[in-house]
Parts: C-alpha cells; sequence; structure tokens
C-alpha cells in the first residue's frame, strides 16, 4: 500500500544504522526510510550520504539537538500519509508493514510490538514480549525471532490491546497539526509521555497491534549509549520535572492554574515544590535564595523561572488556585496530596477556601487549561 515512511532518529552507533537499514530492505525494497542525525561523529553522516537509494530521506547536521528536534526533522521530510517512529536498534519481522496498516486511520494511532531482551523486565507497557534472541548485533539470533514471531502471529492474528506507547504510527498531518514532539525535554525523556497525553486529549483511538512485531535491543542510542550512559540518571530528573512543570502532575488528567505561597521556605524546599505549581511565592528576604536557585536550575529547563518563582506580597500571586504551605509543619502526606492536586480539585474542589491536612487552598476559579497544551507554539517552546 505504501503509505508508510519510518522515521529513525540517529546518534553516532552506525553498525546498528547499518543493519537496520540492510534488515528493512531485506523485507521492504520500497519503503520510505527518514533518518536523521544530529551531533553525530562516528561516520553516521557520511554513510547517509553514500546511500543511493530513492526511498530515502535523510538529513543530518553537526548541531546539538534534542531527541525530540531529531523526530520533528523526520516528519518534516517524510511525505508518505502515515508515519511511524522506530529506533536504529530494530529489526523488522515480516508482517510489520503490513498487519500496522490494517488497523492506521486518520483518527487511530497504532503502536506496535516489541520483542525486547530481558533489560527492563519489570517495567510494562503495551506490546512488549521478553525474550532474548541476543542483546547485541554480534548475538543476535534473527532466523530464531522469525519463528517465534511467525507463532505469535498467528496466536494474535489482527488483534489488538488498547494503549500506546513511543513505538506508534500515525498521521503525518494529524501529527504535525499538534506541533509532533515537544523539545522541552532536553536531550530526551518523557517526550514520548506527552505526546500519548496530547493524543488521549485529542480523542483519537490508542490501540497496538499485537501482531506487527518488530525485536528491540534496547537504549542503544539512548540511555546506554556512549553519549548518555553517565548522564541518564540527571537526564531522566530534569526531564521528570519539566513534565510536572508542564502539566503540574506525573500523572496527568486535568491542568489548573495553580501557585504556591510558601511560608519559612528555605533552598531545599524550594527546589522540592517548584516544578508543582504554575508560580510558587517565597518571602522578601528570600530573594538571594531566589537567584541561586535559578542560577542553578534554569539550565535544565526552557520555563522561565525568574518569572515562576516570586517575592512580592501575597495579593500579587495572581493564579486560580492557591495553595498555602508552611514548610515546618509540611509533611509526607501533604506532598501525596499535591501529587494529586489537580484531580481532588476537578472530583470534590469548588470556589471558596478549605483546608487539606496542612494545605490551605483557595479557589477562586476552575478554569482547565490541559487542552491549551496539545499544539506546541513554536520552536524554541519557551515557557512561563
Amino acid at each position: 500500500m505504501n503509505r508508510l515512511s519510518l522515521l529513525v532518529g540517529l546518534k553516532n552507533n552506525l553498525d546498528y544504522s547499518k543493519h537496520f537499514y540492510k534488515t528493512t530492505r531485506e523485507l521492504y525494497p520500497t519503503v520510505e526510510i527518514c533518518f536523521v542525525s544530529y551531533g553525530s561523529i562516528d561516520g553516521t553522516h557520511e554513510w547517509l550520504a553514500t546511500l543511493d537509494d530513492n526511498n530515502v530521506k535523510y538529513y543530518y547536521s553537526t548541531e546539538q539537538k534534542t531527541f525530540s528536534d531529531t523526530f520533528n526533522k523526520a516528519s518534516d521530510i517524510a511525505t508518505k500519509e502515515y508515519v511511524a517512529y522506530l529506533h536504529n536498534d530494530i529489526v523488522l519481522a515480516p508482517g510489520f508493514i503490513e498487519n500496522l496498516e490494517k488497523h492506521i486511520s486518520r483518527d487511530n494511532v497504532i503502536s506496535y510490538t516489541t520483542v525486547e531482551p530481558p533489560i527492563f523486565t519489570g517495567h510494562e507497557r503495551p506490546g512488549k514480549v521478553i525474550k532474548d534472541f541476543g542483546a547485541s548485533l554480534e548475538t543476535f539470533r534473527k532466523d530464531n525471532l522469525f519463528e517465534f514471531v511467525t507463532k505469535i502471529q498467528q496466536e494474535y492474528k489482527n488483534q489488538t490491546e488498547l494503549g500506546i506507547t513511543f513505538f506508534m504510527c500515525l498521521s503525518r498531518e494529524v501529527l504535525l497539526s499538534i506541533g509532533g514532539l515537544d523539545n522541552l525535554y532536553n536531550p530526551m525523556f518523557c517526550e514520548d509521555d506527552d505526546l500519548i497525553f496530547r493524543l488521549k486529549l485529542k480523542q483519537l483511538n490508542l490501540l497496538t497491534s499485537l501482531d506487527s512485531i518488530c525485536y528491540h535491543f534496547v537504549s542503544k542510542t539512548s540511555r546506554f549509549s556512549d553519549d548518555y550512559k553517565n548522564k541518564t540518571q540527571q537526564i531522566e530528573k530534569n526531564s521528570n520535572r519539566n513534565f510536572i512543570r508542564k502539566w503540574g502532575s506525573r500523572v496527568p488528567k486535568v491542568r489548573y492554574n495553580i501557585g504556591f505561597r510558601i511560608l519559612k521556605c528555605n533552598s531545599e524546599f524550594l527546589e522540592f515544590l517548584e516544578p508543582w505549581c504554575n508560580n510558587i511565592l517565597i518571602d522578601d528576604e528570600m530573594q538571594v535564595l531566589t537567584s541561586h536557585y535559578i542560577d542553578k536550575e534554569q539550565k535544565n529547563t526552557l520555563f522561565k523561572l525568574n518569572e515562576r518563582i516570586k517575592s512580592t506580597p501575597f495579593e500579587s500571586l495572581n493564579n486560580e488556585i492557591i495553595v498555602t504551605i508552611n514548610r515546618e509543619t509540611f509533611t509526607q502526606q501533604d506532598f501525596q496530596i499535591i501529587q494529586q492536586l489537580p484531580e481532588i480539585i476537578k472530583d470534590s474542589g469548588e470556589i471558596g477556601e478549605f483546608q487539606i491536612e496542612n494545605l490551605l487552598i483557595t479557589i477562586k476559579q476552575m478554569n482547565e487549561y490541559q487542552n491549551n497544551l496539545i499544539k506546541i507554539q513554536n520552536e524554541n517552546n519557551k515557557m512561563s
């Protein structure tokens, strides 16, 4: 049917890129593949320039850009009606594209099934099968994989399950209309959770095909790569903090305009609570604390921290919902409430002032803003 472009972000790991290209072409000689690489230094760009293949689109640059920028560029250069996100540490199995195309439509987002070695066994998600056919190219057993896939495809022919992951296929027009992946997450992580929530807000059908199958070596170009293996923990922390800044929760459902007024604040408490609100107000005498925190944290986010953190009179905090918090009485139970606050307000909140544990909550309005965040507004995505 030839309606599909495969989007593949590259960052070094040339052997895996070559292997992806070779094994994909053995199955699908004419499917469009869109390769994008920012900042690779291992010969990836030179290899791309040698590809004599009318059905390959590629772009490379010496710039260092985010995971999101990489895949957004791939979706820009794609020419087909539908696009599928893939990594270069993937091997497609027979039937992969045919079984995806049975389900794709403008209203459907379809993930495919990944067979993976037992690396993240405790991390469950739709379409994940743990079966070891090699943890590297050197130990990979393709014939055994294909034999296994045939059995799975017979057992789950034409079946889907609810939910999607990053490994998805969707309408290119829909993806471009919402701005693609959000480059707030630098260099990576959480952009998939962000996109999935935005697709839910668009009320699309989110399904995983159980008979469209590939093998995934797992994170060879991200957390386990030479570029990132020593930085993964900090990258993940920063990404999670930015996700919370954007959506107000790590498992978002609704977004309100919430401000925190902090009494008896200190530097640790400011760092702890700042991501969980739109604005945070601390005592006037803590301005030095604010400057120190911004100097430390601003490099980790596109949010403008000097606009988020205020040290002015209480009346100038113009958020629609204000939570007054005293550090000296704050408990773990209070923090559990903070993490679920948007959902608590959605379920039982009303205009007025009330106390939950040690939190004084003032609700002036209950406007919801999550749908305003479906579309990425601009390339730099700088937020307040």
